[in-house]
């Protein structure tokens, strides 16, 4: 243990490698602790498939995990989004609140968002969540053609 962090290692990818199989039938039935581990997971997977090492902290804090990635560590939030967005097509909410609080760029340096639709984590800087309440993430483009405030999938892709 070095500076209040816990490598994880070779056993936290098997794990991760056997939950791949999970189907997303199976995946909606899961309580919101079992969503959030799951989420904890596959961003280890996405760490390491992007040459990145992950830290747990010790102690409870703001963030999840510390991700030593391209020379830089950074403070990571991490959420599972599987929300779908009222009166949306092909959109996603994810809530940012955590006990009436909201994320800010003092205390977390990178949001990291497994959505299970795609199989993928999304990586946003504070620019994005900083004191936002709420993130509406678009998985396919509005019908009407708007760009503006609509944040795609693909462009957050780690």
């Amino acid at each position: 243990m070095t500076g209040g962090v816990i490598f994880l290692g070779y056993r936290s990818r098997i794990a991760v490698t056997e939950l791949a199989a999970t189907s997303s039938l199976a995946m909606s039935a899961l309580a919101t602790d079992q969503k959030g581990q799951i989420a904890l997971l596959k961003v280890q997977l996405a760490a390491a498939k992007n040459g990145a090492l992950v830290f747990l902290p010790s102690i409870p804090c703001r963030y999840d995990l510390v991700i030593d990635y391209k020379g830089r560590l950074y403070r990571a939030q991490v959420k599972y989004a599987d929300c779908k967005a009222q009166n949306s097509q092909g959109a996603l909410r994810l809530d940012l609140r955590r006990r009436k609080r909201l994320y800010t760029r003092e205390e977390v340096d990178v949001l990291l968002v497994y959505i299970p639709q795609i199989d993928g984590v999304c990586w946003f800087e504070p620019e994005v969540f900083d004191s936002t309440m709420n993130l509406q993430l678009r998985m396919l483009p509005t019908r009407n053609g708007q760009k503006r405030g609509c944040l795609m999938v693909e462009e957050f892709v780690w």
